[in-house]
């Protein structure tokens, strides 16, 4: 998150990590240090070798050059290598190192005049749970960036304080401070590369926040083109992770599995502990694709994380448990207040939770401070999710004519913004609405629902919307499980799985890599609603497959 100052025996070191040549960087750090042990040669040489993935010795050699910076009283350097290391461990979840570490960087700069405090204060921020002082620290950040003339600070700074504008609800704002911060840094007043990623993932998520898509995908793209040029591969687990939240709204969900599976084997090398944003999102996409089972797995022991346990929340729904989604997302919505995007996704789940429980009047006390979000924010995400879970309460307490003005505004909502899973159960609603006054639009509806659902692979949502359509005296076809909607290809590799072959010997036989292979056998068993390979091919030869 720094540039190190050095001295000039360094320099050399110093152009080629601005230039992202990180084993040159750490060469010429490490001739540096053959000649003259300077705490400049060990900061290089830590933060080239933590590019290159050795993570922990980059770590520690950064510390030892903290150490000689403090003693030295260059106390800016020293603050910003101290932050630097504070959130390493942040990252690693070790959250009381973090904090000692910040407090290290924090006394370096006590009682001076110095220019390092504003990157304390953009630490503090991002630990702060108040988002209110987080907006104050980031200002504060960039007071300190403008006067010292600290681009990289000032940028990453912006790109925080956008983040948390748009984060607390206040879009237009926010909204344009990152744009002030993407301009600022696509024009290469950033110098170090770190800096620069880290401000990018922010980029990234308030666009994600914002449910701006387009913007987020155009963003995303930068910065997977931003990655690959410079080799700043640990950083691109974090932006792969938004990314895949980004597609599995918008339905592209084997794209979501691909960034989902890159994120999580480029923590598992470096960092492991920064894996849990993607696991969560692994596991919900799991769940939306009706394999509980694997969901499962994929959250077990990480219920200390909040989007473990929002995941774990709506795992829970799903498999007849809403009374212990009601007490997991009760127990992060707390540390949520003051951030509506936040708030706005644990609320959601916590209506249908509270609806499944029969707490009608908690379900809809939730629905009311979604639709206060909506209006305060103005974020279109989050009035969808309102006026959804509006609908949902109506329904639930018998109101059908309350139903129709907030489910038609949700499909509205949902479809501006290109999210077809939300979309198809928007019709869903609207055609619960519509049985007895409107029974053929009714049909309309849940057979577009059913259409939508079927092409995500949502087995969940299929189920539903094949149970409205025969409760309509409309016979779905395919079953409740969408059972004949394989594609040609889909049809070919389960006819191979059904003779025992891996992804392997599938890849082999229809000339394919392993991991489309792969991606092909995820969709099935979404299709087919089933747990795993055995149950693909029972299910598969079947009748209604056609097969014998």
């Amino acid at each position: 998150m720094d540039t190190p100052t050095v001295h000039s025996s360094a320099a050399e070191g110093l152009r080629l990590l601005e230039a992202a040549q990180w084993d040159a960087a750490r060469q010429a750090f490490e001739a540096s240090l053959a000649s003259a042990d300077t705490p400049d040669a060990r900061d290089g040489l830590g933060l080239a070798l933590w590019f290159l993935g050795h993570v922990e010795d980059g770590i520690d050699l950064r510390a030892q050059a903290f150490e000689a910076y403090a003693r030295a009283g260059r106390c800016d350097i020293a603050a910003r290598v101290g932050v630097w290391v504070s959130h390493q461990y942040l990252l690693a979840g070790r959250s009381s190192a973090a904090r000692g570490w910040l407090a290290r960087a924090d006394r370096a700069a006590t009682g001076t005049d110095c220019d390092g405090r504003g990157w304390i204060a953009v630490e503090r921020a991002r630990h702060s749970r108040d988002i209110a002082e987080r907006a104050d620290l980031a200002r504060g950040a960039m007071t300190i960036a403008r006067r010292s003339g600290d681009a990289d600070l000032e940028v990453f700074a912006l790109s925080l304080l956008g983040l948390t504008e748009v984060q607390a609800g206040n879009l237009a704002a926010g909204m344009e401070l990152m744009e002030e911060a993407m301009a600022a840094a696509t024009a290469g007043r950033v110098r170090n590369v770190h800096t620069l990623a880290e401000a990018y993932c922010n980029l990234i998520k308030a666009a994600t926040d914002a449910g701006d898509w387009d913007r987020a995908t155009e963003w995303c793209d930068h910065v997977d083109r931003f990655a690959r040029d410079t080799g700043a591969i640990p950083l691109l687990g974090v932006c792969r992770t938004i990314h895949a939240d980004v597609l599995v709204a918008r339905g592209r969900w084997i794209e979501a599995e691909q960034a989902l599976a890159f994120a999580l084997d480029t923590h598992a090398r470096f960092v492991p502990a920064m894996g849990s944003a993607g696991l969560a999102s692994m596991a919900e996409l799991r769940v939306r694709q009706g394999r509980l089972t694997e969901a499962e797995q994929l959250l077990a022991g990480r219920e200390e994380h909040a989007s473990s346990l929002c995941a774990l929340a709506r795992l829970r729904i799903a498999d007849g448990r809403p009374g212990v989604a009601v007490a997991l997302l009760e127990r992060v919505l707390g540390a949520a207040e003051g951030d509506a995007v936040r708030s706005t996704r644990i609320l959601a789940p916590l209506v249908e939770a509270r609806l499944a429980t029969g707490d009608l009047d908690a379900a809809d006390e939730a629905a009311g401070r979604l639709a206060t979000l909506a209006q305060d924010s103005g974020i279109l995400v989050v009035e969808g999710r309102a006026r959804l879970a509006a609908a949902l309460v109506a329904v639930a307490r018998g109101r059908l004519d309350d139903v129709v003005e907030p489910a038609r505004r949700a499909l509205a909502a949902f479809a501006r913004l290109g999210m077809p899973l939300d979309v198809g159960e928007s019709r869903l609603l609207l055609a619960r609405a519509l049985m007895a006054t409107a029974p053929d639009a009714a049909r309309d509806e849940a057979r577009a629902a059913l259409g939508a659902f079927r092409e995500l692979g949502a087995a969940r949502a299929v189920d539903a919307a094949a149970a409205v359509l025969r409760e309509l005296g409309e016979a779905t076809g395919a079953g409740p499980r969408g059972h004949g909607d394989l594609t040609a290809r889909e049809e070919e590799v389960l006819a191979l799985l059904q003779r025992g072959m891996t992804n392997a010997g599938i890849a082999a036989t229809l000339v394919i890599s392993e991991k489309t292979a792969g991606h092909h056998v995820s969709r099935i068993l979404a299709k087919l609603g089933v747990r795993n390979r055995a149950e693909a091919a029972v299910v598969g030869r079947g009748p209604e497959m056609g097969r014998t």
